[in-house]
């Protein structure tokens, strides 16, 4: 990495919560503001939009010295390009990012197609290896405080066997119950079941198998999921399109002499996301009688920022941590383009399951 890290976000809505990230995570504008702290030299460069006006004004906002409407331009001025443009958009632009050396920091889907996400998970290793190319993908769970304790807390524990996840989304309702077009081959977000399912397989620490499931509106807003796991374990999800505005998520870990719960819900009225706290329980003689303990308290919007917020601060201070050690891409925690592979390709599978009205094998990387 050279002197000047460079930075280039690619999408001028998503976008800017990335463009605050790197400055909380100690990148630095156009007049050379130092961020708080974190990776020193690190320079938020460039910003690419399709509208021009609209590029150029956040540019100038944001004291960014290159605003472009061309991506191939804003990869060949930087040395990390974020994919935060329309989900459709993803994969080209990362091929393009990767053709110009960049690292790259995608947005979820890296595809709208399994098997494409399956060959950039490939390509990337392939760069991993050749040149030390790190190429992550924002899952803000895996770097919430609350969801690191219980990771911690689960590592030296034999792996999960059982995880349900109920998640209501207003968001979801929003895509609108009478959209039934038809049954495509995308694997897009679903309503944000994507980061449900990379944090399922994370803290089971396990990969997806087989796929059973039922699901409502193309793109699906709600569906019922059981995913097999290759440990031997179970993912139950159930994502259903709510009316009540937000985002509300329970979950709750089974494993052998231990569970696990937490929850995490999404409101504007409360200015943001409140996750957790983590809490784990023992069935072991010598836990017994403590009940549930506190693994990694609560998270909620505060003085401090917000915390979807500082989880892409987070993320793009771990991400060039990695650049720098010349560790393995996104080091041991962040999401690489194989789980991001995985999650597709399990959405890959929950379609052929409707389809089909039965298990599927899930095909992986």
């Amino acid at each position: 990495m050279s002197s000047t890290t460079r930075v280039g976000i690619i999408g001028t809505n998503w976008g800017r919560m990335h463009i605050g990230g790197f400055r909380g995570a100690g990148a630095v504008g156009a007049e050379g503001a130092e961020g708080a702290e974190g990776a020193e030299g690190a320079e938020i460069f460039a910003v690419c939009g399709i509208d021009g006006e609209k590029t150029r004004a956040v540019a100038r906002d944001e004291g960014i010295a290159l605003a472009t409407t061309s991506v191939a331009e804003l990869c060949a001025a930087v040395d990390i390009a974020v994919i935060s443009g329309p989900d459709s958009t993803h994969r080209e632009h990362i091929d393009i990012a990767l053709d110009a050396g960049c690292h790259v920091l995608s947005e979820k889907p890296i595809t709208r197609l399994a098997d494409e996400a399956r060959a950039l998970a490939s390509r990337a290793e392939s760069l991993a290896r050749a040149d030390g190319r790190v190429c992550i993908v924002n899952f803000p769970y895996r770097v919430c405080p609350p969801l690191m304790a219980l990771a911690g807390w689960l590592a030296p524990r034999a792996p999960g066997e059982w995880l349900t996840v109920t998640l209501r989304s207003s968001f979801a309702d929003a895509e609108g119950r009478a959209t039934e077009g038809p049954l495509m081959g995308a694997s897009g977000d679903f309503g944000g079941a994507s980061h449900v399912l990379d944090a399922g397989f994370w803290l089971l620490r396990a990969r997806p198998v087989w796929v059973e499931a039922v699901m409502v509106g193309r793109p699906a807003h709600s569906l019922a999921m059981h995913i097999g796991l290759d440990s031997g374990g179970m993912i139950s999800v159930n994502h259903l399109a709510s009316h009540d505005p937000g985002i509300v998520g329970e979950w709750h870990l089974i494993g052998p002499a231990w569970e696990a719960r937490f929850q995490g819900a999404y409101r504007a009225s409360a200015n943001g996301w409140r996750i957790g706290p983590a809490e784990g329980y023992e069935h072991t003689p010598e836990h017994s009688g403590a009940g549930w303990q506190v693994l990694g308290d609560a998270v909620a919007p505060g003085p401090d920022g917000e915390p979807w917020a500082i989880a892409h601060r987070d993320t793009a201070r771990a991400m060039l941590a990695a650049i720098a050690d010349r560790r393995s891409p996104g080091g041991p925690q962040l999401g690489t383009f194989r789980h991001a592979a995985d999650v597709q390709a399990t959405f890959e599978a929950a379609m052929r399951s409707q389809r089909e009205g039965g298990r599927v094998a899930v095909q992986l990387t």
